[in-house]
């Protein structure tokens, strides 16, 4: 399966666009959003794309309950909450924002999941740490570091590629 991955859209619709073009080209069957959708009205755009999404709460959503609605409202698989664990091809996944580091850090040392994917910090990551593979899509917006990414995860191969936008 295909997966997408994004993080941190911070409101930029321009780049959400090219990613959600992007993962229905590319044929993905899930996008993970790892926090910071920032306003409901960025949601709207969610309905063009052509995967469930499974999406974690960053720490400048502030409308979590319309969040979750609205995301509803376009697919109602669609999943949103602190933090997701899920399981997909024989992978344990858990996704999280990534605001507490501790909690990170404690996750990925527990050796539960294969894959951690998370957000906030806008830093590309993808590396692996005792059997652990750990994913940070770095940031869809492009505002902080001046590089908008997304990612797309094999899980059949375990291969990642990043995609600048």
């Amino acid at each position: 399966m295909k997966i997408g991955i994004m993080s941190d859209t911070h409101d930029y619709l321009p780049n959400i666009r090219k990613a959600i073009e992007i993962f229905n080209d590319e044929g993905v069957d899930l996008v993970i959003h790892c926090g910071d959708f920032v306003s409901l009205f960025v949601i709207k755009e969610f309905k063009n794309l052509k995967a469930k999404v499974i999406a974690t709460y960053g720490n400048n959503d502030g409308e979590r309950c319309k969040l979750k609605e609205w995301l509803k409202d376009v697919n109602e698989e669609n999943i949103i909450d602190d933090y997701v664990s899920f399981e997909v091809d024989g992978l344990k996944f858990f996704v999280m924002h990534g605001t507490n580091k501790e909690v990170l850090d404690a996750i990925i040392a527990s050796k539960k999941y294969d894959v951690v994917i998370y957000g906030h910090t806008h830093e590309r990551v993808f590396n692996e740490k005792d059997g652990v593979l750990i994913i940070n899509p770095g940031e869809c917006c492009g505002y902080l570091t001046g590089k908008a990414t997304i990612g797309i995860f094999d899980t059949k191969t375990k291969e990642y590629e990043e995609i600048e936008l």
